[in-house]
């Protein structure tokens, strides 16, 4: 077990809490039901960058399992009727030749929009409902030889996104993002996702400017009598991803991972009050949705990167009137990378962090009182799909029929499969990742204590690793810790309050 969690009251590994999207009570009918922007003329108009095999020095070489069942991007503009809420399901128009040959395990391959895997094909009146998870690369590739390096320029991406999406919606990057609730967009091609997950309400924010992506977080909640308030903020520099991917036989020979310059910093503060008596302790798992991504296609492959936020929340409060308070800052930079060979995990680069215990303080009339704050800022992963390029296809394409379709799925014989590939999907999230860990707590004795100490901890690690879409679901995942730094303030600073 990683360092990073276990720390500060032997923290947990940061959980991802997905929000189901709900579905259409609507019954699935042919696609006039369905009202869209018009379907876009150009074959290539789903292309978000251009294809990474074409810049020099990059490596693409390829041979597909026969569970591939590829669909050009023109058939898929033609034939693609609806997507779900959730990205999983898929309605065709069942006369399409490439969608008739999907079935149960085989994998649906459109160049630059999608890898999935096929867990549910069948026919609902006149419409090919395909129910999906994600693919796993040996799954799909025989044998490999893929090599890439490029730049990541977030104020580029954002402006080549924006330009794509001309023949669906004459807007910016908030068409090309369009259909996420809650979604607010700014100029210059700024994003703010705004919802609820469990009870708690957040904001994510991300501003593109020509040299950083600016990363904003809220996230707050009243409940049992406790009101708590997360705030973050920082950047992200522009840097340089790279990837290798060897495969023979459907086995990793080999996998490289690295962001070289990798280069931000992290403001990170909380408050929690409790004016209630009785004990809060439970521990809150807080996924955000995603802040940016940025399509990276080579082959064909939708390889995508997707920045993101993860908090866990620990309160321990024991009666009313209890406060607890921090704020932290962190800077961080290197390179954040590793390679698998033959199964062993190897650190590649050196990232560094610097961390600060910027204000902290706690208090509790008679019962001691402690918190623990943790959040993932950023989480940068390479994931083999980009929800965006299928956002774009929503706008003639809307989710309506697929959620409804998916529904009914689940009242039938299939709905234990299904309900088993959402499961998996929720273990599953990019193939690789890369992520700063500032995982903070404070503890304060009563007031009424002979010495009312107060203590507080930073601690800040990197971690890298993968997971099943590179592995192999029989693998599981693996990572690593590349840094890891401890910092710790004791007021007042004897001996004893140094527990």
């Amino acid at each position: 077990m990683n360092r990073g969690w276990k720390s500060a009251r032997l923290l947990v590994l940061l959980g991802a809490v997905f929000l189901f999207a709900t579905c259409s009570r609507q019954n699935p009918g042919p696609e006039t039901s369905q009202q869209g922007s018009s379907r876009p003329s150009s074959a290539g108009a789903l292309n978000l960058a251009p294809d990474l095999s074409t810049k020099p020095g990059n490596t693409f070489k390829a041979t597909f399992t026969d569970k591939v069942v590829k669909m050009e991007q023109a058939a898929f503009i033609k034939s693609i009727r609806s997507i779900s809420s959730d990205n999983t399901t898929f309605v065709f128009d069942p006369s399409d030749d490439a969608a008739a040959k999907l079935h149960e395990g085989s994998i649906l391959f459109v160049p630059g929009v999608a890898m999935r895997k096929v867990d549910v094909a069948t026919r609902q009146e006149n419409n090919l409902v395909v129910v999906t998870e994600d693919a796993s690369l040996l799954e799909a590739l025989k044998d490999a030889d893929i090599k890439w390096s490029s730049p990541v320029n977030f104020a580029a991406a954002a402006q080549a996104g924006a330009a794509v999406d001309t023949e669906t919606q004459p807007v910016g990057l908030d068409r090309v993002l369009g259909s996420l609730h809650g979604t607010v967009y700014a100029d210059g091609g700024g994003l703010s996702l705004s919802g609820e997950d469990d009870g708690w309400a957040y904001t994510v924010k991300a501003s593109p400017l020509p040299d950083k992506l600016n990363l904003d977080l809220d996230v707050s909640r009243k409940y049992n009598g406790l009101v708590v308030k997360v705030t973050g903020s920082g950047y992200v520099q522009n840097f340089e991803t790279a990837a290798t991917i060897m495969i023979k036989d459907s086995q990793l020979k080999y996998f490289d991972y690295q962001n070289k310059n990798l280069n931000g910093q992290v403001n990170f503060s909380w408050e929690a009050a409790k004016d209630e008596a009785g004990v809060e302790a439970a521990e809150q798992k807080i996924k955000l949705p995603s802040s940016f991504s940025i399509p990276l296609p080579i082959g064909g492959l939708p390889f995508s990167l997707e920045v993101s936020e993860a908090l866990l929340l620990h309160p321990a409060f024991t009666g009313g009137k209890e406060v607890a308070r921090g704020r932290f800052n962190v800077a961080y930079n290197g390179v954040q990378g590793f390679s698998l060979n033959e199964g062993n995990v190897n650190q590649e680069g050196q990232g560094n962090a610097e961390g600060s215990i910027v204000d902290n303080f706690s208090l509790s009339p008679v019962a001691p009182v402690g918190f623990v704050a943790a959040v993932a800022m950023p989480r940068i992963e390479l994931k083999l799909g980009t929800d965006t390029v299928f956002q774009v296809v929503k706008r003639f394409a809307p989710p309506g029929l697929a959620d409804a379709a998916l529904n009914l799925l689940k009242k039938t014989p299939f709905g234990s499969k299904i309900q088993q590939a959402v499961s998996d999907k929720l273990k599953t999230t990019g193939a690789a990742y890369a992520q700063v860990i500032i995982t903070t707590s404070t503890i304060a004795a009563g007031a009424g204590s002979l010495i009312p100490c107060q203590k507080a901890r930073l601690i800040t690690t990197i971690q890298v690793g993968a997971n099943a879409t590179i592995l192999g679901k029989d693998k599981g995942k693996v990572s690593k810790d590349i840094f890891h730094q401890e910092k710790t303030i004791v007021i007042p600073p004897t001996k004893s309050c140094d527990v």
